[in-house]
């Protein structure tokens, strides 16, 4: 049901921008509208992706190496010229972002995950906190010209009714708490702490099914800014849009209201223990969402034909594939 252009948080940690300066013309890539972008620019950002791709245990050897470098290096200039269109456009209508928006939409995004795991993930994709603020207030803009283009769109009862018929499987709504178990980061033996790990997590397993209660032990074990207030993550998630990592999704998505992980759930963070404090799935309880995600839906629709428009009007000049 996802747009091209539809704005997520995993596409914000797969998209690099960086500022560039001014470069001689043989250092030029492209040009668009009459606006340069620089072997620089383009290099930092390939950098940076490729760092990512590594972090994911990619290793770019051999011709296969070259090839998929050459395939990020196209994709990173198509979205820098990308950018230069969507900047150009939002300034025709008058869209500009503060810093405190910025940093507004920052703390919206780290609030699942706390300081300490968001900072990790950042890591892991190469970028640093100043990096991603770019991106954004990149894709802030990218927001407000979305709105103010489709601000018309209007849909009506029975498109939102025959929505939920079609698509109700994935329309559920969840919310969750956990508690993660990480390994211990001071032993040797990596091995050793990740089993040490997984049998702890076990261990408190068999306590809830004694009847402990969760929060409480969230509270004395988790290890994540959720314990604070019992391991409650905060918000409530689909199956096809889940800010989590995904074999935490696919544990969660498999319980009931009220259930809990009858095994220990692994991910790149640790080990969680999942428990679904609330589940939506009735179409009264469910109507805002699917409005919403209608709407969303047919907005994007006008979104992506308005945008193709601006391309095609565009004088672009690719360097790069000549």
């Amino acid at each position: 049901m996802r747009k091209k252009l539809s704005l997520m948080f995993v596409a914000l940690l797969l998209v690099f921008l960086l500022v560039g300066g001014c470069a001689k013309s043989a250092e030029i890539v492209a040009e668009v509208n009459g606006v340069k972008i620089t072997k620089t620019e383009l290099d930092q950002k390939v950098a940076y992706s490729q760092e990512s791709f590594e972090a994911s245990g990619y290793q770019f050897v051999g011709e296969e190496g070259e090839q998929m470098l050459s395939f990020i290096k196209m994709e990173v200039l198509n979205q820098l010229i990308t950018e230069v269109i969507i900047n150009e456009e939002a300034k025709k209508f008058g869209i500009a972002v503060s810093a405190a928006e910025v940093d507004n939409t920052l703390e919206q995004i780290k609030a699942p995950y706390g300081d300490e795991l968001f900072g990790e993930l950042l890591k892991q994709e190469g970028l640093t906190v100043d990096q991603f603020k770019i991106e954004i207030k990149q894709m802030l803009l990218q927001e407000g010209l979305f709105e103010k283009v489709t601000a018309d769109v209007v849909i009506n009862e029975e498109q939102i009714e025959n929505f939920y018929q079609e698509h109700k499987d994935n329309l559920v709504e969840y919310r969750a708490s956990h508690i993660l178990i990480r390994p211990d980061e001071e032993m040797e033996d990596r091995d050793a702490a990740d089993k040490e790990a997984k049998e702890k997590a076990i261990a408190i397993i068999k306590e809830l099914d004694g009847g402990a209660d969760f929060e409480e032990l969230a509270k004395m074990h988790s290890a994540d800014g959720s314990a604070a207030v019992g391991g409650d993550l905060g918000q409530y998630f689909t199956k096809g849009d889940s800010p989590y990592v995904p074999e935490f999704t696919a544990g969660a998505v498999i319980l009931g209201k009220g259930e809990y992980s009858k095994e220990p759930v692994e991910s790149f963070f640790g080990y969680h223990i999942i428990k679904i404090t609330d589940k939506r799935e009735g179409f009264e309880e469910l109507r805002p969402s699917v409005e919403a995600i209608l709407e969303r839906e047919i907005k994007n629709e006008k979104f992506n034909d308005y945008f193709g428009e601006v391309m095609d009007k565009a004088n672009v000049v690719n360097h790069l594939e000549k």
